[in-house]
């Protein structure tokens, strides 16, 4: 897992993983690997003290849930969930670049902004916050794979 020198702010965070395609798609030829938005992800989060797990999903070539706890491993807490793919995009729809984060009338706008990669910035962003708490139960950011499609994270 990457770990990053400078943590990023929030809007940073939302930039890299909107930056970062993880596009879900019953179509081989538009479906795409989350490896690399899940490593993105964890590096910040394990910066900010989680334990972090890349689970693979078997037979779904390079597809990975993130599972990323704080605090005590008791079986116990709080779970934040969530998915690191988007929907397929017609880049001729959009007026920006969707894999780069453009603010507009107070707005943020990039493939996956609101569904659900700007939620996965914000949990990351918040439990920061709380890096150096003690919990009496865990912390737990999931971050499931194939939602889009298939929903084969979530079952695994």
């Amino acid at each position: 897992m990457k770990s990053n020198n400078a943590l990023p702010d929030l809007p940073a965070m939302i930039a890299g993983l909107v930056a970062t395609p993880s596009v879900s798609c019953a179509n081989p030829a538009l479906d795409m690997s989350n490896r690399p938005v899940a490593e993105t992800l964890a590096g910040w989060l394990h910066d900010f003290g989680f334990e972090c797990e890349l689970m693979p999903l078997p037979g779904l070539g390079d597809k990975v849930n993130l599972i990323a706890r704080l605090g005590p491993d008791n079986g116990d807490g709080l779970v934040l969930a969530g998915h690191l793919d988007t929907v397929p995009y017609d880049d001729k729809g959009w007026d920006s670049d969707p894999f780069k984060l453009s603010e507009r009338d107070g707005r943020y706008y990039g493939l996956g902004t609101t569904d659900m990669k700007g939620f996965l910035a914000i949990a990351a962003d918040v439990s920061r916050e709380y890096s150096s708490a003690r919990f009496k139960a865990p912390l737990t950011l999931l971050a499931s794979a194939d939602e889009e499609c298939g929903m084969d994270g979530a079952r695994a």
